[in-house]
């Protein structure tokens, strides 16, 4: 069933779910608060000085929620939820309050206190902020935007010491994620790699490449560890059409999902890397990627609808694949 929630004046960019909150981020510096036990009490503030990149909310929901946002831009609550901006992080104050975590093109990102948006800490960076990741741990920070830096933070309480500025590829960076275990982080950029650190070392892990690279539409969007239990699957979006799943054993095993392509937007298609799927002239965009919150399944989000792979968990202790249906 869905139920709305409530009407935003603005048009979204990012948005998270988590306990009895969820956030929308928008392209104006809108920040819009609303609590799910209590339709209709959105609150809307100003935070930063443009676009609302990024939004996070520190707790993992009670079920997976789901957004959709019609001509009216409401915003409803279903059975999954992926978008861009979307991830739970461990965050929560030394107190128990709920944190929520803002990224900004104004090179900020900042950590506000729900429900008042008391602002806490906020960081600067030499670039707009695209996406930030607190590991599982809940000690670490990974902070990538609008260049080829990435920035990893210690975290203490509400306060953050950054440790190390490292480098991913030539280009701008959309995303970054931390392993279940918090000791490997992953960088998903704009010129179609995926850079993989190990955190007890500088030096690059390994640097993956999308099936489209080389390609504008072989950006990758989106990077997903999956976030418990023992599969080792790392997970990346292209701009368009593919999404990438990898063995994190040892990172060379793959199998690719062709989500979508404009001959059919409800076609799936599942190929392995030695398959060379073909690439539709215009492939639709995908929207966002998660995994379930027990690495059962795997969202995927299109321009308009929700694909779920289940994991075959079953599998991946039996033979050396990637192999997710």
């Amino acid at each position: 069933s869905t139920r709305v929630l409530g009407d935003l004046s603005f048009d979204p960019v990012s948005i998270a779910v988590s306990g009895d909150y969820i956030v929308v981020g928008g392209q104006r510096a809108e920040l819009a608060v609303c609590k799910l036990s209590e339709p209709g009490s959105t609150t809307v503030v100003r935070s930063g000085g443009s676009i609302n990149n990024f939004v996070a909310l520190d707790r993992q929901p009670a079920a997976a929620a789901a957004a959709a946002f019609g001509g009216r831009r409401r915003l409803r609550d279903s059975a999954a939820f992926v978008d861009d901006g979307v991830t739970n992080l461990n965050i929560t104050g030394e107190q128990n309050v709920p944190r929520l975590l803002v990224c900004n093109n104004d090179h900020t990102v900042r950590l506000l206190a729900l429900p008042t948006l008391d602002l806490l800490t906020e960081l600067r960076f030499p670039t707009a902020v695209n996406y930030a990741s607190v590991s599982p741990d809940g000690v670490k920070m990974c902070v990538v935007g609008d260049s080829n830096q990435v920035f990893l933070f210690h975290k203490r309480g509400d306060a953050f010491e950054k440790i190390a500025t490292l480098t991913a590829s030539n280009d701008a960076s959309f995303s970054c994620d931390w392993s279940q275990s918090s000791e490997q982080f992953a960088v998903g950029s704009q010129d179609g790699y995926v850079t993989v650190w190990d955190i007890r070392s500088q030096h690059k892990m390994t640097q993956l490449e999308t099936f489209q690279h080389g390609r504008s539409r072989g950006a990758c969007r989106n990077v997903k560890f999956s976030p418990s239990g023992s599969v080792d699957l790392l997970a990346f979006s292209e701009h368009t059409g593919y999404v990438n799943i990898v063995d994190t054993r040892d990172y060379a095993h793959r199998q690719i999902l062709c989500v979508a392509t404009d001959d059919s937007a409800d076609a799936v298609g599942v190929q392995s890397w030695a398959a060379s799927p073909g690439i539709g002239s215009q492939d639709l965009q995908i929207t966002g990627l998660r995994f379930a919150t027990d690495s059962s399944a795997l969202f995927v989000g299109l321009e308009q609808s929700i694909l779920e792979y289940k994991v075959d968990r079953v599998g991946r202790h039996s033979f050396s694949s990637s192999a997710v249906i």
